[in-house]
């Protein structure tokens, strides 16, 4: 079985214990912005190729995923990890910011999983985990950029999953949790609690779920229960709350 692995954001956090875990049994391509951290992080690891790529770069990262599936071949497993935070007030937060936020935490990981789906689909198997937050589904203040990049992540994931899933593809979102990161250095959690939650991802079965949010060992509702509406149709049943008369 294809047991080649890409993951982003490698150089610390989430994405330096993965990779660092999961090199002892898969071969790992790391991706990350800085070459010479990357070099130090994984010079003496034999199974860990390293790339590097500013993910805020489209251009560069198509071209280095690129390249990479050229070198390689199709790519089994992805672990899209990078992400930045931004913490501003809304009337304070630069545009700039909020597109990069957009850039790095959604964009990229659909330019990456654009580039590798493909490969998956030829040999009838992939599993991808994109690495997502509570911070959608609680909107905190001054969190807007990181919450509307990991929205529009969730929302591509979902969709992702919806089109492959008569594929032996599996795609799944992931929280790590509360745990140490240069977004979250304070943090009381190491890395390696989500550990368990990846195993299960990358392990998933043919029929396993997909489209779905973990965490922690968790399964994450993403939605509320619509039952009753009928979008298309411009209706809903009287278990919805009613503003204004029919």
């Amino acid at each position: 079985m294809n047991k080649r692995l890409l993951i982003t954001g490698t150089t610390s956090g989430v994405g330096l214990s993965l990779t660092e875990y999961l090199s002892q049994r898969f071969e790992v391509i790391a991706l990350g912005r800085n070459e010479t951290r990357l070099a130090e992080r994984f010079a003496e690891r034999t199974g860990v190729r390293t790339y590097t790529a500013d993910l805020n770069d489209a251009e560069r990262t198509d071209a280095v995923v690129g390249e990479i599936v050229q070198q390689h071949g199709p790519i089994g497993y992805l672990i899209n990890n990078a992400g930045l935070m931004t913490r501003s007030a809304l009337n304070d937060l630069p545009r700039d910011r909020l597109v990069e936020s957009l850039q790095v935490n959604a964009i990229a990981a659909w330019q990456i999983m654009r580039l590798v789906l493909p490969g998956m689909v030829s040999e009838d198997f992939g599993r991808v985990i994109n690495l997502t937050s509570g911070a959608p589904l609680n909107c905190f203040p001054e969190f807007a950029a990181y919450s509307a990049s990991k929205a529009a992540l969730n929302a591509i994931t979902v969709t992702a999953a919806r089109e492959y899933e008569n594929h032996n593809i599996r795609i799944n979102l992931m929280s790590p949790g509360p745990v140490r990161s240069n977004m979250a250095p304070d943090a009381a959690m190491d890395p390696s609690v989500c550990h368990p939650t990846v195993d299960y991802l990358l392990d998933m079965p043919p029929d396993g779920p997909t489209g779905r949010f973990f965490w922690l060992g968790h399964e994450i509702p993403l939605f509320p229960d619509l039952e009753g509406v009928d979008w298309l149709g411009g209706t809903a049943t009287d278990r919805f709350k009613r503003i204004l008369p029919p």
